[in-house]
């Protein structure tokens, strides 16, 4: 028996809008759990980066830093830190057993309202606090990072946002905090004073982690939510 051709032209549709995700397709009050794991892993408020592996610094090198003595910096476990990822794509990471992911750091805008909604659907324990007037972004399962006050500067002077013909955005506040996993979660905090408009189109972040060196970009066209740009 044929089809008719009105059918057929609906299947795809039908199709395509099944596959929309759930900041799309559902009001958030309907959202459920496995709704608010997809934002907070698979959405346009998440990037993955391949972090790169930057040479070991000198003793001179971490004097003139402020980093006296002779730490070897952060570890290496867990993180594949073998390369450069692709800037403007997100690379496929190799998921591990458990949480996290072995050749990728997930980078997360955590003050974007759906993602904010999201954690506490999900019941995500240790999502970090914030203040409403900065935009925080956050690097998940950072290895080797105990927080203190001379990290924190060192983590404060190496980050930024960057916009096309604008100048960059510099975080005021730097948090380490720990995950269950036995990682540390970097959350950045860069001032709201400073808007960054759907005009922008593309933010990149840059960070450096000791000898960790990330960057990703975040398109403001894709971070909509009703209507409005969510960060």
């Amino acid at each position: 028996m044929r089809m008719p051709k009105c059918c057929l032209l609906t299947v795809p549709l039908a199709l395509l809008v099944a596959a929309d995700p759930a900041w799309i397709t559902k009001q958030i009050q309907q959202w459920d759990e496995e709704d608010a794991k997809q934002v907070l892993t698979n959405s346009p408020w998440v990037k993955y980066a391949k972090p790169a592996l930057l040479p070991e610094l000198t003793e001179d090198q971490r004097r003139e830093g402020g980093q006296m003595g002779g730490g070897k910096g952060t570890g290496l476990q867990g993180v594949g830190g073998g390369g450069v990822f692709a800037p403007a794509q997100n690379p496929e990471p190799r998921k591990v057993k458990g949480s996290g992911y072995a050749d990728a750091l997930m980078v997360r805008w955590e003050s974007a309202f759906p993602v904010r909604v999201a954690e506490v659907k999900a019941k995500e324990i240790g999502a970090p606090d914030w203040d409403g007037e900065f935009y925080a972004i956050a690097v998940y399962d950072v290895p080797g990072l105990k927080g203190s006050n001379n990290e924190l500067n060192i983590l404060k002077r190496a980050a930024i946002l960057k916009r096309e013909g604008k100048k960059d955005i510099k975080p005021e506040r730097v948090e380490v905090l720990e995950r269950p996993n036995g990682l540390a979660m970097v959350v950045y905090l860069f001032p709201r004073s400073d808007e960054i408009t759907k005009d922008d189109k593309r933010i990149r972040f840059t960070a450096q982690i000791a000898r960790l060196y990330l960057e990703r970009d975040f398109d403001t066209s894709e971070m909509q939510f009703q209507g409005k740009l969510q960060l």
